[in-house]
């Protein structure tokens, strides 16, 4: 009460009515002090536009319904694509959260880190090759050595240092279809044919990997459409 007081004797007391008056009818006293961080005369000449405003036409009424879904958090905040993929990653994918958060952080998508990780173990964290190829994406102990993981069991290790090492095959390259072709087959063998080396092996591996990339990619954009649908009908109802 006091500030508002020392803001009636400086503005006027109509103009306080209203300072105080609108907050109130919205229901959000609690706004960030940020939003008042205005000068005096600046806040003057802003009071004194909505003095006139409301001298020339009554404020509209707002009503409970209306201040709800203002203050709704699902309608102030845009859904992206992105936070689709999160979530997808998140609640629909084994290890998932851990694939999102290192593919984002190598710069990656998320879908071929998956699909990377189906390709080379299913998503077993425990399986060794008979290279003795270890874990989630199937590193060896040394390559694993390099990119800074010892216990390559560890999903959160494993896929940090496939992740990783994934990025410089990318970076080496400029071409990802030549790193994955030499995560499969060897940088010594890409380098050797110059491209792609004509193994069977490596040949399927890319089908694969490709296939799943791309069912990662449809699943998480049709999510995105049915919750952009349900949404909207949400708001709209």
């Amino acid at each position: 009460m006091r500030a508002a007081k020392w803001t009636a004797s400086r503005i006027g007391r109509r103009g306080a009515a209203l300072l105080v008056g609108v907050p109130v009818a919205l229901g959000i006293f609690n706004m960030p002090t940020e939003a008042m961080n205005i000068s005096l005369p600046k806040l003057r000449d802003e009071m004194r536009a909505v003095v006139s405003f409301s001298s020339a036409k009554p404020l509209p009424v707002i009503t409970n319904r209306v201040r709800d879904e203002f203050l709704d958090p699902r309608h102030t905040q845009l859904f992206t694509l992105e936070h689709a993929k999160e979530e997808f990653f998140r609640t629909k994918v084994k290890y998932g959260s851990i694939i999102y958060r290192e593919a984002r952080r190598n710069n990656l998508p998320p879908e071929l880190v998956a699909a990377v990780v189906e390709a080379e173990s299913d998503f077993r964290e425990k399986l060794v090759s008979h290279r003795d190829a270890r874990g989630l994406m199937q590193i060896l102990p040394s390559t694993g050595r390099l990119m800074g993981a010892e216990n390559l069991f560890d999903p959160d290790a494993n896929v940090a240092a496939g992740t990783k090492y994934l990025r410089y095959l990318v970076d080496r390259f400029q071409d990802e279809r030549i790193a994955i072709a030499a995560y499969n087959a060897g940088e010594g063998n890409v380098e050797r044919f110059g491209g792609v080396p004509p193994f069977p092996e490596t040949q399927n591996y890319l089908r694969r990997v490709d296939a799943r990339k791309t069912h990662y990619r449809e699943t998480v954009r049709d999510a995105y459409v049915a919750e952009l649908r349900l949404r909207t009908d949400n708001v709209t109802r």
